[in-house]
């Protein structure tokens, strides 16, 4: 019974961990980027040339700090999910008490 609530506590850790993730990355990604300030006319919506650029510039991107959040949550999620595997690895069966 120990070992198998030792599973489902670390199962649903990990399913946590993962959630937490996704949400942090959704939220991370679906925040608009404020203009600078001291920028005007930032809000007015862009003027379409008559004749269709041959490259296109997208300016509505993520900021950098974005992916450095997502990689950091990468990385504890990856960290916390080897340390519970080493520690289910290492585990001892459970003992019989006889009396």
């Amino acid at each position: 019974m120990f070992t198998i609530r030792r599973i489902t506590t670390a199962t649903l850790a990990l399913l946590g961990l993962a959630v937490a993730c996704l949400v942090a990355a959704a939220t991370a990604a679906a925040i608009p980027i404020e203009p600078p300030a001291g920028v005007t006319g930032a809000t007015a919506p862009p003027v379409q040339p008559l004749v269709p650029p041959t490259t296109t510039m997208i300016t509505t991107g993520s900021p950098w700090w974005t992916f450095v959040l997502v990689a950091a949550a990468a990385a504890v999620f990856t960290a916390a999910a080897a340390l519970m595997a080493a520690r289910l690895h290492g585990a001892k069966p459970a003992q019989t008490i006889t009396t």
